[in-house]
């Protein structure tokens, strides 16, 4: 099997604001891909006008994005819900959301000549979808909103947008404003105003007002950006709802999603009774205990924002449902084994720690303010076991502190105890830049020294001044069990070869003869660190995936695509598939699918976005040809001496108009990083690349690397709507050529003097 290469990672720690909303900022130098300095025009999506329906209704939408030329679909992720053209020029479909179709977020990708674009969210829904009109940017100008009702709007840039509903006295009013669960740009600012303009009340983190009339009137409703930012990638939906909405759920994981109960604390629950807690608004909730399987059940991502590190929990997005009306989406993770025992609450000392039986989990709350809780979980000399605690993973903003002692106990009971470790932040992010899953839980390996037991002490650094009993978590102790997750992320990444920043909305989207990568990331759980062998299911004839394994103790490597001569267009869904030997078993692992939220045109200035998708999309166009096509000829890996000499043959292909001379640099082995340039003359078809091996000092191994140069040229689009077209763009991007593997050997030992 051969190896592909690992993109670098990088282990950091970081601040509030970057850990849940942004990727690190630290420098990296990456292998480029055809997206980097000004790209071949690729399919990309910003965003979907309106992004909802009501369910068993339809709705005229429109696209807004990049290079969406020649459309010829819009793909949903659920059956149920399909599009019918109705202005290719303006990018405008008639969608239909059939009637059995759940509430809940799924997933709409535009299909055109330049491919599937990337993912964004669109919302069935149980109310009645209203539009939003240019114009409503005054009190005057107000558009009504009634009950039970949705507005679909856009932020208007340095301007609120104004909407009013009617207010009759004791007459409970919830309000909900969606964005950035949406993958808005939007940094929502909700304000509630009297008929007069005087403020009422101000949403809180999740957007919601809960605002019961003290008289009949008129209330006003007001949006706008944080920083006042505006256009079409700034959409919010307005729910003004007479359902029911969950602030959060307890306990945060489940063992079974069929027999397990949760405990609801929301506003109007039907059915419900006082809980006795109040929300950081001050006002009173209620709680309902249900069964999962009575919820509304919705694959992740659901509505519901989530920092990607949650990928490391399965799990489920869920409505709960009053009549007709669905309440705000929640997630609830699942777990293995038993159901999690529940914080009793009288655990704030060491002697008063709460007993948790080993494996085993408990789920509490950082509640009341600086709130302090300990368990002792039994340990048996010489297992090794796993600590965590989760919290951030699911969605808290919290900020966990965990001290943990092992103390062990004699068999007349006396204990000895051994130095306390504090325990913050994991910092490890095999994700990089573009998929961050560094956070602020604890994880932690230890082996057991002697019989005994864990004492652990959590505390959220957080939680020091609001009473916010949403402040949810788990803590685990289980024994060390080997394992893995797969993510598949289609890269864009900073150019070796320029100095540009910025961070694409990439999709998997080949043209006849390119090559294009996906990271494929591993998440290690327990003492596994061996190999993991790729393969994709679901690909078309045409498109090779190249040798690739995660190597043993690596966290990611690259996936390659190739559309060669014999591909035929296609679109369609695909699955990255990692197998490895867990022992003396062979264990398979479907790689999620992830995705960049916004193009970011520096990551040191503004934040990296991304989340899960719910599939991994594939589009081959061959009516559309990579300009420069490098095939290397022969079958490698090529071998050769690490105190000799390597030949690598190469044939050139050029379509259109590209008639500079290219300069090819190779990328991929550090020794090689000074490595001339292979220059190919316009005319030229055929070069080989020669590779003095002891000279570099490329050490004995097997290496990837590929070839990249910099082309300027007019780029030809391909047939439109099933018409050949004049369109031509200026472009200027880095080309790529399939992965090179070679095989550097050991210098033969010299023979021995015959005596």
């Amino acid at each position: 099997m051969l190896n592909c290469p690992a993109w670098p990672t990088v282990t950091y720690g970081m601040n509030l604001i970057r850990l849940f909303r942004r990727g690190a900022v630290v420098p990296l130098i990456y292998l480029a891909v055809a997206q980097a300095l000004g790209q071949l025009p690729t399919a990309r999506m910003t965003a979907i006008f309106p992004m909802g329906c009501q369910i068993g209704a339809e709705v005229e939408v429109q696209v807004h994005g990049a290079d969406l030329d020649g459309a010829t679909g819009l793909r949903f992720s659920h059956p149920g819900i399909s599009a019918e053209m109705t202005n290719v020029g303006e990018r405008k479909f008639k969608v239909r959301v059939a009637g059995k179709v759940p509430a809940g977020v799924y997933e709409a990708r535009f299909a055109g000549a330049l491919g599937f674009t990337n993912p964004r969210p669109f919302v069935v829904s149980s109310l009645v979808e209203v539009l939003s009109p240019d114009g409503n940017t005054t009190r005057e100008t107000a558009i009504s909103l009634g009950v039970n009702s949705v507005v679909n709007g856009t932020a208007v840039s340095r301007q609120p947008v104004w909407f009013k509903v009617a207010a009759i006295k004791g007459q409970r009013l919830l309000l909900r404003v969606s964005a950035a669960a949406l993958d808005s740009r939007l940094n929502p600012v909700v304000l509630l105003r009297d008929s007069a303009g005087e403020r009422l009340a101000r949403g809180n983190d999740a957007g919601l007002i809960d605002y019961t009339p003290a008289a009949d009137g008129e209330c006003l409703i007001q949006i706008h950006d944080a920083s006042y930012g505006g256009g079409t990638e700034y959409f919010f939906r307005l729910e003004n709802s007479a359902g029911p909405h969950v602030d959060f759920v307890s306990p945060p994981v489940v063992s079974s999603f069929t027999g397990s109960e949760v405990t609801l604390y929301g506003r109007n629950l039907p059915g419900s009774k006082p809980s006795g807690l109040k929300a950081v608004d001050g006002l009173s909730l209620e709680q309902l205990t249900v069964k999962i399987s009575e919820l509304i059940h919705g694959d992740r991502p659901g509505g519901v924002l989530l920092p990607a590190a949650t990928v490391v929990l399965d799990g489920g997005v869920f409505r709960l449902a009053k009549g007709k009306i669905a309440s705000n989406p929640f997630f609830v993770g699942l777990i293995e084994g038993k159901s999690p025992a529940i914080e009793q609450g009288d655990n704030e000392t060491a002697d008063r720690a709460q007993t948790i039986p080993t494996p085993g989990l408990v789920a509490g709350r950082f509640f009341p303010a600086r709130d302090v809780d300990c368990f002792r979980f039994p340990i048996k000399k010489d297992e090794v076991y796993w600590l965590e605690v989760f919290s951030q993973r699911l969605g808290k903003k919290t900020n966990p502190y965990v001290t943990a002692q092992l103390i062990g106990v004699a068999k007349d009971g006396k204990e000895s105890p051994e130095p306390a470790k504090e325990f913050y932040e994991i910092k490890d992010n095999p994700g990089g830049r573009e998929f961050n899953i560094a956070n602020r839980d604890v994880s932690w390996r230890f082996q057991a020294k002697s019989d005994g037991y864990c004492r652990v002490i959590a505390r959220d650094l957080f939680n020091q001044v609001e009473d916010d009993p949403g402040r949810g978590y788990v803590v685990t102790l289980n024994r060390e069990r080997p394992g893995f997750r797969l993510l598949a992320h289609p890269r864009t990444v900073p150019s070796a070869l320029g100095s540009t920043k910025a961070i694409e909305l990439m999709v998997t989207h080949l043209r006849k003869g390119t090559t294009l990568p996906v990271q494929i990331i591993a998440l290690r759980e327990g003492d596994f660190n061996g190999p993991i062998r790729i393969s994709i299911e679901g690909l078309p004839e045409g498109v090779n995936l190249h040798p690739c394994e995660i190597r043993a103790r690596q966290k990611s490597a690259t996936a390659f695509l190739t559309a060669t001569e014999p591909a035929a267009s296609f679109t369609g869904n695909i699955r990255f598939v990692g197998k490895a030997m867990i022992g003396d078993r062979e264990v398979a692992q479907v790689a999620r699918p992830t995705a960049t939220v916004h193009r970011v045109g520096d990551y040191d200035k503004e934040p990296v976005f991304s989340r899960l998708a719910k599939g991994s999309a594939l589009s081959v166009n061959v009516d559309d040809t990579e300009p420069i096509q490098v095939t290397v000829v022969g079958d490698d890996p090529f071998t050769g001496l690490i105190n000799g000499k390597l030949t690598i043959p190469l044939k050139f292909k050029r379509t259109g108009e590209y008639n500079e001379k290219i300069n090819f640099k190779v990328y991929g082995i550090s020794q090689l990083q000074k490595f001339p340039e292979l220059a190919v003359n316009k005319d030229q078809t055929e070069a080989s690349l020669e590779i003095d091996l002891a000279k570099f000092k490329v050490p004995a191994g097997q290496h990837t690397f590929q070839l990249a140069a910099t082309i300027k040229g007019k780029y030809q689009f391909p047939p439109l709507n099933g018409k050949k077209t004049d369109k031509k763009k200026d472009v200027t991007f880095q080309s790529f050529s399939p992965p090179i593997v070679v095989e550097v050997k050991p210098a033969p030992e010299p023979a021995k003097k015959k005596k």
